[in-house]
């Protein structure tokens, strides 16, 4: 309904309600004269039929179909704030896993590599102890600006929960996904936040898979994968790349 109102504009869909209660209440008038009176409309009757709809139908439709849309604006904002996350507006948990499924699907059913990016940022919980947790949500915020800046349009990003994120990357080689995670590294050096004058630098540890997906790999599945490796970044060093497999 609402894609009808957009797609003809509220002005059309006003005149064809008008045009159908006029119709309506011609064809009603006339009925009732015919069963009451075994005669055709009157001059008056047309009239009355005419007029009555053609002042009140106009009036009355714009105001409903504003409202309609009103309504129908507000469920979409509401749907878009329920799957994003609060203070990154980045994809939520549940949100992500869905966009994630129907890209692995498409790359299963096309034979497409894809890569499957999870991150973790370095020593997060030392900058809430020391800095707080205003510190901690700042560093989370400009990490966003950062990776997103890094990532291209087609590509899903989302808050898995505190400091860990994910990324799906369609149709990107593995050569392609490695490239991305060191673009990605750099731009963090080249990055910091300030914190009462103080300037804090952080990085991220990342784990990185790429593969043609099978019918056996779900987004669950490749996610748990590269967990593994994103636990070797963390316990090698921090601040690198580890994939997954190698």
């Amino acid at each position: 309904m609402i894609q009808t109102i957009h797609k003809l504009g509220r002005p059309s869909i006003v005149l064809l309600i008008t045009f159908v209660s006029v119709s309506t209440s011609l064809f009603i008038t006339s009925m009732v004269f015919y069963v009451w009176q075994r005669s055709a409309i009157s001059n008056i009757g047309i009239a009355a039929a005419i007029l009555t709809p053609l002042t009140v139908a106009p009036f009355v439709s714009w105001y409903l179909l504003g409202v309609l849309m009103k309504v129908s604006a507000l469920e979409q904002e509401m749907r878009l704030l329920a799957s994003l996350d609060p203070l990154t507006g980045l994809l939520n948990r549940r949100a992500f896993f869905n966009d994630a499924k129907v890209l692995v699907n498409y790359a299963i059913r096309e034979q497409i590599s894809v890569s499957i990016v999870a991150l973790d940022l370095d020593k997060f919980k030392s900058i809430n102890d020391t800095y707080g947790h205003s510190a901690g949500d700042l560093a989370l915020t400009n990490f966003t600006k950062v990776l997103k800046s890094c990532c291209r349009q087609s590509d899903v990003i989302g808050r898995l929960g505190g400091e860990e994120f994910a990324i799906l990357l369609p149709n990107t080689s593995a050569d392609e996904a490695y490239q991305f995670t060191q673009r990605l590294h750099l731009a963090l050096g080249h990055s910091s936040i300030k914190v009462e004058n103080t300037l804090i630098k952080y990085t991220v540890s990342i784990g990185l898979l790429s593969l043609v997906p099978t019918q056996m790999d779900t987004i669950e599945s490749l996610l748990h994968k590269v967990d593994g490796s994103l636990y070797l970044a963390k316990n090698s060093g921090r601040n690198r790349t580890v994939v997954y497999g190698r």
